[in-house]
């Protein structure tokens, strides 16, 4: 009988968040089984750093100003320049195996089977291995589950969201955020530079691409809607950045300038991110919502024998 072949996969991240969610996000992805994960923290005195510093497969990397001057940048750079420097500079630091390239409100899922499973059964000679987007959505009282929006066609979204619609654009495939997902990277591929959703290979498109969706029981698990204070608290950078559509930027901004500011962020943020009984049963219809058994706090208790709710929440 031919031994079993053992993928080793990694993940990589730059991140500048509440402790809580980083602790979310290593205690994910440590149960799904990362041989190691690398965290450069944007704030290199972010207090996660202490929190990590001894877990054998937690490394972290502070982003002093001597780390971006050696990656030709400053702290002052733009992040998007800064993030794909990182997250380039990570990959280089492994020679073999699979780096997982994700934000940290982004979790991997995939159905009935591990993530090295994954890499052995659908990498072949592949380049990358890109999952696409599953968004989160706040269930309707009563619903037990956590529920996830996938992308649907055009006619789906309309008549889900009516004149909303428009908010989430034409491209996204009715997903407030990146309906293109993110990437395993094969390691030890001279050239190759890490980019938000796919790697590049020098000026070009890294090919070799491996495409997998619900259809394959996969699904990167975007968290881009599950909290009210954390989505106001990155309003600017999203809307800045074209983490938006123009029309939902447009829309955000006169709620900023309003002086029914907060009223108008939460009457948006629920038309946006939250659910009613009868658009969760038309996503259903349409094979466009996942549910899911979702309790990250009891993760974050096993892997690291901390109480979520001990850890104060900043402002």
């Amino acid at each position: 009988m031919a031994p079993t072949v053992t993928q080793v996969w990694r993940v990589g991240a730059i991140m500048n968040e509440p402790l809580k969610e980083v602790l979310k996000f290593c205690a994910w992805y440590l149960a799904l089984g990362a041989d190691e994960l690398t965290i450069c923290f944007d704030n290199p005195d972010d207090p996660a750093i202490e929190a990590l510093s001894e877990h054998p497969r937690v490394r972290c990397i502070p982003c002093t100003p001597a780390f971006w001057q050696s990656l030709g940048l400053t702290a002052e750079s733009a992040f998007v320049k800064r993030q794909n420097a990182a997250l380039t500079w990570i990959y280089g630091q492994y020679s073999d195996g699979w780096l997982l390239n994700v934000d940290a409100d982004e979790f991997m899922y995939f159905e009935g089977r591990g993530v090295a499973d994954v890499l052995q059964q659908e990498g072949g000679q592949a380049l990358s291995i890109r999952v696409i987007t599953a968004e989160r959505v706040i269930a309707p009282e009563g619903v037990g589950e956590t529920l996830f929006r996938r992308p649907m066609a055009y006619d789906v979204r309309k008549s889900v969201y009516g004149t909303d619609a428009k908010l989430f654009g034409p491209k996204r495939s009715g997903l407030v955020g990146h309906p293109q997902g993110k990437s395993f990277a094969r390691c030890g591929v001279a050239g190759l530079q890490l980019r938000q959703h796919w790697p590049r290979a020098g000026s070009v498109e890294a090919g070799e691409e491996v495409l997998l969706d619900h259809h394959d029981g996969a699904h990167l698990l975007h968290m881009i809607g599950a909290d009210f204070e954390i989505w106001c608290n990155k309003l600017a950078w999203r809307c800045g950045s074209r983490g938006f559509t123009d029309p939902l930027t447009e829309r955000i901004e006169a709620a900023l300038a309003s002086s029914q500011s907060e009223t108008e962020l939460r009457d948006l943020f629920s038309r946006l991110h939250a659910l009613r009984p009868d658009q969760v049963a038309h996503l259903e219809r349409e094979d466009a919502l996942l549910r899911l058994e979702w309790d990250l706090t009891a993760l974050v208790q096993r892997e690291f024998d901390i109480d979520l709710e001990r850890i104060a929440t900043p402002g």
